[in-house]
């Protein structure tokens, strides 16, 4: 049996090192692609979350502004409302004065049978 010179040695030696880098290399190879394919999950996770909070921004600005809309219609009716109770404030103090259903009508533009309830009414109580 012939024995291996150094040079065989080294040689082989060389194949077993090459073969572990090579090994190793394809281990980090399947490793990095599998961190890759983590990592594309992920991101694809993320979007769709922002997609989601995007338009529920987008809801919520919405809803927003239909309260604001709301809410500045609500403030003009407070005063029509208030002028409405001045206007029947007066109509009933007219009609305490004496005032017939046509003088309400002509002079605070009150409905005839909201004027001619109110006359009535202070008919009944004098």
């Amino acid at each position: 049996m012939p024995t291996l010179s150094l040079v065989h040695w080294l040689l082989m030696g060389n194949f077993v090192v090459l073969c572990g880098a090579a090994f190793f290399i394809i281990a980090l190879r399947r490793q990095q692609v599998r961190d890759t394919r983590d990592l594309e999950d992920k991101i694809l996770r993320l979007e769709q979350g922002q997609e989601a909070v995007t338009r529920s921004a987008v809801g919520l600005g919405r809803r927003i502004k239909q309260v604001e809309v709301r809410t500045a219609k609500a403030e003009k009716a407070v005063p029509l409302a208030q002028q409405q109770d001045n206007r029947f404030e007066q109509a009933s103090r007219l009609a305490g004065m004496g005032a017939t259903a046509e003088d309400l009508i002509d002079s605070l533009g009150v409905a005839r049978a909201e004027a001619e309830l109110l006359v009535s009414m202070r008919r009944q109580s004098a």
